[in-house]
């Protein structure tokens, strides 16, 4: 049985896999900064950068597996790893084609997956085609994308060479599906999640499961993540998220190759959480099932202000029923950073989603500098 798991980074996502690598008794080492949220519940924690390429061979190379909580790892030093005989999952080809969003795109199109129309940007010019924007690589949480409306004076320099453009799209939904595959090549699916945005920070604001979506375009949304999972062929949990058109089309948008937002929801609301899964899928061992149990509802708690992070309204939050928090542990609030997140489950979306208009107005955390 495997047991010496390494993770590069140390944010929520590797927090939230700790429960499961506890209940297993994995050796377990996390690579990431000093304070990281993971830090103070690791037996092996190593302080370091997970985008230095010596730094992530030293730190994770006595590890049999290794897998991380956030794209950004080093490539170079995921390929050393492989090439000293430590299995990683999501594999440096995986990683290689997902941290570049042309690369992505570039996937989709000759794999015949259906996508946007796209194109990269040496030099944007104002007559550059109206549609959105995004930087290559490093965009996360709603950074390094936006949208474009022929105004260059107006928009970071950092989107006017060398960037992608995506015509944009008339959208009725945005989904989620989630994804997990085994070494064996087995694959599970998650019933979709819908996904509302954040306007203004351009992140999620909370996520509705089962979604919305009818039989039929359930149907074809499954299918179509299973295209994605047969042609990309990664361990562990992947993220697959789409537009359903004003048309009715469905149209992959991005990837994540871990863990993912729209997929918290899962660790009450079905059988197996998608952090357990990941862990079951890139340890080699069986999955777990993927059956929904209750209609859920999840919203990000995001912080407003700077400084030592204080957080106001759970008394009564907690004393309600089917109603579940989880603090990330962030001792820092910043402005629109994640710091936690609520889940509420229910036999309705109606009863859920009733909740959730209540539960939003009480809770939120401020910088203590934010009086």
């Amino acid at each position: 049985m495997t047991t010496k798991l390494g993770i590069a980074g140390g944010g929520q996502l590797a927090r939230m896999m700790l429960s499961t690598c506890i209940d297993w008794d994995c050796q377990l080492t996390i690579l990431d900064k000093r304070g990281s949220v993971s830090e103070a519940f690791c037996q092996n924690f190593v302080t370091g950068d997970y985008r230095n390429k010596s730094e992530v061979f030293e730190a994770l190379k006595d590890c049999e597996v290794v897998t991380l909580d956030l794209e950004s790892v080093n490539l170079e030093g995921l390929i050393q790893l492989e090439e000293s005989g430590v299995r990683v999952a999501p594999s440096s080809s995986v990683l290689s084609i997902i941290q570049n969003k042309i690369k992505q795109k570039n996937f989709f199109k000759d794999k015949g997956i259906a996508t946007s129309a796209f194109k990269v940007i040496p030099t944007l010019e104002e007559s550059t085609p109206k549609g959105f924007l995004k930087i290559p690589e490093g965009g996360y949480d709603g950074k390094g994308v936006c949208s474009w409306d022929g105004d260059l004076a107006k928009l970071d320099k950092t989107f006017h060479k060398d960037i992608l453009w995506e015509e944009a799209i008339e959208i009725e939904k945005e989904i989620s599906v989630i994804g997990v595959r085994g070494i064996t090549g087995e694959v599970l699916l998650y019933h979709p999640t819908e996904m509302a945005f954040d306007p203004q920070l351009n992140l999620i604001s909370h996520t509705i499961f089962p979604s919305t979506l009818t039989l039929e375009q359930t149907t074809k949304a499954q299918d179509l993540a299973m295209e994605v999972m047969s042609e990309l062929k990664p361990v562990g949990i992947l993220a697959i998220e789409m537009f359903l058109t004003k048309k009715g089309d469905l149209l992959v948008n991005e990837l994540a190759p871990r863990p993912h937002n729209s997929g918290h929801h899962t660790i009450e609301s079905c059988k197996t959480s998608q952090f357990e899964n990941h862990v079951r899928a890139v340890l080699g061992y069986p999955l777990g099932s993927t059956k929904g149990l209750s209609n859920a509802v999840t919203f990000n708690i995001i912080g407003s202000g700077e400084g030592a992070s204080e957080w106001l309204g759970l008394e009564e939050v907690m004393a309600m029923e089917d109603v579940y928090l989880h603090n990330y542990g962030k001792k820092n609030c910043k402005e629109g950073r994640k710091m936690g997140h609520i889940t509420i489950t229910g036999p309705s979306h109606e009863i859920v989603l009733a909740k959730l208009e209540k539960i939003r107005s009480l809770v939120r955390v401020k910088g203590a500098k934010d009086e």
